[in-house]
């Protein structure tokens, strides 16, 4: 072809469809000019990023980003994607640009990897080293989520040797005209031999969300011509207003302040050693803190990254915690948090977890971002912290500079999951707090592990919060980061690392100690009710290792009439102003007739919290429970909670008395946090002294018969936990915690008394393989080296080929995301009358499940949604396709309906679901006819 020719005819390929089209020279443009506007927005130490991981000046480095963010859809430059839209097909074939139509009809070949197969070979011709212009390409390629696997690599480089020449010669070009736009000279001057895994991870992430954006063609109309002077200058101004309109994040720029001025109270010893600690923080740190419940290492990981963004420009905080109920816990204390940091530029903050639209305070801030902004002359808003819609999106929220939510949303980033080096990427450069370390099994601890060792090279911080952290752990976890640890002072601690280095670490004196007094209790239910029944008036609490022993119980402590939030209300005459009550006031309308416990004969109020009610119930009675058992507003006299794990961690709740199932020792100790937790408070006399009711350890260990609570914990654990409490009256906080940690987790079978010792050496063995087993998958499945990122023939590719996303239903892929275990599925529990579906027994609220659904709809469903995991109900209905209207909303397409009282086969009969508005989801065991 003519050079003319060639030019008009490369210039006609297209990227979008329609009418107008969008030439496919424009969207790359648009994409580059993204790229370089969301680095230009990044803080200082992002951009230095890419120039360390080139060899190349800041400057050059950001321009040969962007250029190749700007050849992610190269492989839409060929005749089997131009092909799939006929009247672009057709304009193209007129300008001289031809393909043998047979063979196109067979192909089908991802564009994605022909963008693969053609970068890595212009990038050579460029003049990059063959192993850079590899991997670049591999990253490049796998923009839609996943790296092309071998079998669709074959076809493609089967589709390239049949192609026409012109269509190299017309890739040429289009690579010429972007690279002339960007100033990238050509050949490309890159001394370096390699790319590193996270410099290739840098550019791939970036490429696809820069992608999401540049695609938008509300941001970025269709239909104008690339081949126009102006058009890189018109696409960076589009850009900057792309970003504007998001908003994208930018980097925080507060004033270092004291402790007392962010959290209006002083600071304790611990909190007075985080700057000591960071005054020499010259690079990323990792800081890890070892102390009691109680003692503020909330507020002191939050001050620690306060400081660590100050003096190291990290863009921005994520808070990774346990379980949904924690974070929507932690949620608005880091809010106010942000608020009082005085950032000096908008501040995003997400809720990352998969019900946070239910919450309260992250909707409000979803709300305040929505109104038009009083801007500055700087075009910045003051102080603001508001949530962006743009990033409540699942794959998207990782990227916002701030957020609160689970551990898991951050380890779908080291599974192969679609798109998880998106999710690197944005906890890239920022402090990262994992609370709650030891609360994890050895799968997830193995991910855990990979995470440490990504965010370490990715250039963040992290903050490690436990208060009960086994040897074998804390060795693990410093591992990961690169370190031994090398001799730490006793238990409480705190110590810092930069990279191998040990900047300090400091022994602390968290205030007085407290001895719990421990009391041995039965565990049958009826006795367990009446021993509490005993020890009121006070609030008391109870957490038992299930939630049908948890429904049991609360049965057990009587017949009642049925408390709903707004009988509450009522009852408590004026409205308190601290602590969730004001929130439920505000919503009393629409969560008023939610039932949330029940009043017994002699007035005490008894509270239910589990995991098996619907989202919406879930979320309403953690509120309740806070206002009720936590550190502000009217507190009852007479109350019991009873409450499965979902207490156990993070929840603020300060209970007179509590009673706890034998369970591993650190899981004991972290529900005895729960017990006197506020010093200074005005408790009954009865309960002046803090007392912790154990059952289990009064008899012999046979929580392996009839309990099974040992399918919860592992027996070995039990034994170890229940030979170190057996004949143990007091526990000193925090003198005997590191030690009975120890005694408990480094016990050996031939310790056992000759009574158990065959049970240990079984449980052990059990145990062990188990272990080996988990963590052998987690190093299969994670990105558990970082050569893995591009991996095709390690283990880890499995779940590349399964094409897992992070809303994967299928129960044999399941288990591969953040947990092992059974497979579950989230149903919305659904009552059938007639040939209509309702969300409630009486009939009063339809339940659509074809058609096209209302946001109000949708979020109606979303509400009542909860997951169960009982077998046969997963595998029966995740063999059935979702309805049609669901499957067409994002939030609703992964869940189920679940007719409520429909019976499941099962080999001893069958088994069916019940919603008690008291009790949550019940399964009812039905004997064979």
């Amino acid at each position: 072809m003519r050079e003319m020719d060639l030019t008009r005819a490369a210039l006609a390929l297209w990227a979008k469809s329609g009418d107008p089209y969008h030439p496919l020279l424009a969207h790359m443009l648009d994409t580059a000019a993204v790229a370089l506007a969301v680095l230009d927005q990044e803080p200082a130490t992002t951009r230095r990023l890419y120039g360390q991981d080139l060899s190349l000046p800041e400057e050059d480095a950001l321009r040969f980003v962007a250029f190749l963010v700007g050849l992610h859809d190269l492989g839409k430059a060929s005749p089997v994607f131009q092909a799939t839209w006929s009247e672009g097909a057709a304009r193209v074939r007129r300008l001289g640009l031809s393909w043998d139509e047979e063979l196109v009809k067979e192909s089908r070949v991802a564009h994605g990897v022909l963008t693969d197969l053609y970068v890595r070979e212009l990038l050579e011709q460029l003049g990059l080293p063959g192993r850079v212009a590899r991997k670049l390409a591999e990253g490049l390629g796998a923009h839609h989520g996943f790296l092309a696997p071998e079998s669709e690599r074959k076809s493609g480089r089967n589709h390239v040797k049949a192609e026409p020449r012109s269509w190299g010669q017309a890739r040429r070009l289009l690579v010429m005209r972007l690279g002339g736009a960007l100033g990238v000279p050509q050949p490309i001057p890159l001394k370096i031999q390699d790319a590193s895994p996270e410099s290739v991870l840098r550019v791939m992430a970036l490429a696809s969300f820069a992608d999401w954006i540049a695609s938008d063609p509300s941001l970025f109309p269709y239909g104008r011509d690339p081949g126009q002077p102006e058009y890189w200058r018109r696409a960076q101004e589009l850009a900057k207003k792309a970003l504007a309109q998001i908003p994208w994040p930018k980097a925080p720029r507060p004033v270092e302040k004291p402790f007392r001025c962010l959290f209006h109270f002083q600071p304790n010893a611990l909190q007075k050693a985080i700057p000591r600690l960071l005054e020499g923080a010259e690079a990323p740190v990792l800081l890890l803190v070892e102390a009691p419940m109680g003692v503020g290492k909330t507020e002191a990981a939050l001050y620690a990254y306060h400081l660590l963004q100050r003096r190291l420009d990290h863009r921005g905080l994520y808070v990774a915690l346990p379980t949904q109920a924690t974070a929507n816990g932690l949620f608005a204390r880091v809010r106010d948090f942000l608020e009082k940091m005085e950032a000096r530029v908008p501040l995003d903050l997400q809720l990352q977890h998969g019900a946070a639209a239910l919450q309260p305070e992250y909707a409000k801030l979803l709300e305040r971002a929505r109104p038009a902004q009083v801007h500055d002359h700087e075009g910045e808003v003051e102080g603001a912290v508001a949530a962006s819609a743009w990033f409540s999106a699942r794959k998207r929220a990782m990227l916002s500079g701030h957020g609160v939510g689970t551990l898991d949303q951050a380890l779908l980033g080291v599974l192969k999951v679609k798109h998880h080096f998106v999710r690197l990427w944005g906890l890239m450069n920022r402090v990262v707090v994992l609370d709650e370390v030891h609360a994890y099994d050895t799968y997830t601890s193995g991910l855990l592990q990979a995470l440490l060792m990504w965010l370490r090279v990715l250039g963040s911080s992290v903050i490690l919060l436990t208060a009960t952290l086994p040897r074998r752990k804390r060795h693990e976890l410093l591992a990961a980061w690169g370190t031994d640890g090398g001799a730490l002072p006793h238990y409480p601690r705190v110590t810092a690392f930069a990279g191998q280095k040990c900047l300090g670490a400091e022994r602390l004196a968290v205030g007085t100690s407290r001895t719990l007094h421990l009391t041995p209790a039965p565990v049958d239910v009826a006795a367990l009710a009446e021993t509490l029944r005993t020890r009121l008036p006070g609030a008391l609490g109870a957490i038992v290792n299930t939630v049908d022993r948890a429904q049991a119980l609360y049965q057990a402590l009587g017949v009642g009439e049925r408390l709903t939030v707004a009988d509450l209300m009522d009852q408590l005459g004026e409205r308190p102003a601290q602590g969730p009550w004001p929130q439920l006031w505000r919503q009393r309308d629409r969560i008023g007739d939610i039932v949330v416990g029940k009043r017994v004969a002699d007035g005490t109020l008894v509270v239910l919290l589990h995991a098996r009610f619907p989202a919406e119930e879930r979320a309403v009675r953690e509120g309740v429970t806070l206002a009720l058992f936590g550190k502000h507003g009217p507190r009852p006299e007479r109350a019991i909670l009873v409450a499965t794990q979902v207490a156990e961690q993070s929840l603020d709740l300060d209970c007179d008395l509590l009673y706890t199932d034998l369970a591993p020792v650190d899981l004991v100790v972290q529900r005895a946090g729960r017990l006197h937790r506020h010093q200074g408070r005005c408790r009954p006399a009865a309960h002046a002294v803090p007392a912790l009711l154990v059952g289990g350890v009064e008899r012999g260990p046979e929580f392996d018969r009839g309990l099974y609570w040992n399918a919860v914990y592992e027996d070995y654990i039990l034994l170890s936990t229940w030979l170190a409490l057996k004949g143990r009256y007091v526990l000193r906080v925090p003198e005997d915690l590191e030690g009975l940690l120890e005694e408990v987790y480094e016990r050996r079978p031939e310790q056992f008394p000759a009574d158990l010792r065959s049970r240990a050496e079984e449980s052990w063995k059990a145990m062990q393989a188990r272990w080996e087993q988990q963590a052998q998958v987690a190093r299969n499945l994670a990105l558990s080296s970082l050569e893995t990122l591009l991996s095709r023939t390690d283990p880890a590719a499995l779940a590349a080929d399964f094409r897992l996303d992070d809303e994967a239903e299928d129960p044999r892929t399941q288990s591969f995301l953040t947990r092992l275990g059974k497979p579950g599925v989230p149903v919305v529990p659904l009552y059938r009358m007639g040939d209509g579906w309702f969300l409630d027994p009486g009939g009063k609220r339809p339940a659509r499940l074809r058609g096209e659904l209302s946001d109000e709809e949708a979020l109606a469903l979303w509400s009542r949604a909860v997951r169960l995991s009982r077998s046969p109900i997963p595998e029966v209905l995740l063999s059935q396709d979702p309805p049609p209207a669901w499957r067409r909303s994002g939030p609703l397409r992964g869940l189920r309906p679940l007719e409520v009282g429909k019976v499941f086969s099962t080999e001893k009969g069958g088994l069916s679901v019940e919603l008690d508005p008291e009790l949550g989801v019940r399964y009812v065991v039905r004997s064979p006819a």
